[in-house]
């Protein structure tokens, strides 16, 4: 392991997540068992558990936007550590395979703990909770994907060490159809960054509405609240189009720009 401040970081909030999964699942269990059956009094107590397990999912979710932000830049740091590493493409193939396998679990936990949070941000301005079942169970079948993630990360961050890599550019040579996307992204054309995040949301956005699309036909109870957001997301998801748009217009300047080293 090459021990950074960064990777260190990486790792603690990797262990803080784990804890709190460890945590939350048994009352994520308890409420989906129990809640169809229960009293009006147990029922209560089971919305009390509910709103903490939202409280922590909120916060693990968070902790992991961080984590993902803090990825890259953490590979980015990781870089003059790595003799023969020109851009995060040498960093991945040091932590190989993890490292692969952990660059896309990443985007898919925030597309589905988004899910999870736009249909809980709905039951809680329902009265009596509709999806609080619905989402509990939900919770427990997406807990195996965050656990996946974060020993992904523990995996990485114990296994990166100072090997020698061969150079991207030995991968992907002048000849190649496609150059290296670390070093295209993130070196040559760093517009296309925001091109990438602005579609990349817009999508997930969209997404986020078919779901809460598909509850509303399920549960009418949130059919007030979920066609709002509905409607708000579309126009989200249409601002960040329009944007990522707009971004691509530079930054298509800044590949054919006789300055950029593109190969």
């Amino acid at each position: 392991m090459i021990w950074t401040p960064l990777t260190a970081v990486m790792v603690i909030l990797g262990v803080f997540g784990l804890a709190l999964m460890i945590y939350t699942v048994p009352k994520a269990y308890n409420i989906s068992k129990k809640i169809s059956k229960a009293s009006l009094e147990e029922r209560y107590g089971l919305e009390k558990e509910y709103y903490l397990l939202s409280t922590v999912v909120w916060v693990v979710l968070i902790t992991r936007i961080v984590a993902s932000m803090l990825f890259w830049v953490t590979n980015e740091s990781l870089i003059p550590l790595i003799p023969g590493a020109m851009c995060q493409f040498g960093v991945n193939q040091a932590g190989a395979p993890y490292s692969w396998i952990d660059n896309g679990v990443k985007l898919i936990v925030l597309l589905v703990y988004g899910i999870w949070l736009s249909l809980d941000f709905l039951n809680r301005r329902v009265k009596g909770a509709p999806l609080m079942q619905s989402l509990s169970r939900l919770f427990l079948l997406l807990a195996p994907l965050l656990v996946l993630d974060l020993a992904l990360d523990l995996g990485f961050y114990f296994t990166v060490s100072a090997v020698t890599v061969p150079c991207c550019r030995v991968v992907f040579t002048a000849e190649s159809p496609i150059p290296c996307p670390y070093c295209f992204v993130f070196h040559d054309a760093p517009m296309f960054i925001v091109v990438i995040a602005c579609y990349g949301l817009a999508i997930s956005l969209v997404v986020w509405s078919f779901v809460i699309r598909h509850f509303i036909k399920r549960v009418p109870e949130i059919g007030g609240v979920g066609m709002e957001a509905i409607r708000r997301l579309v126009t989200l998801a249409l601002g960040f189009a329009v944007m990522g748009t707009v971004a691509l217009i530079p930054a298509i300047m800044q590949v054919l720009g006789p300055a950029v080293p593109v190969h």
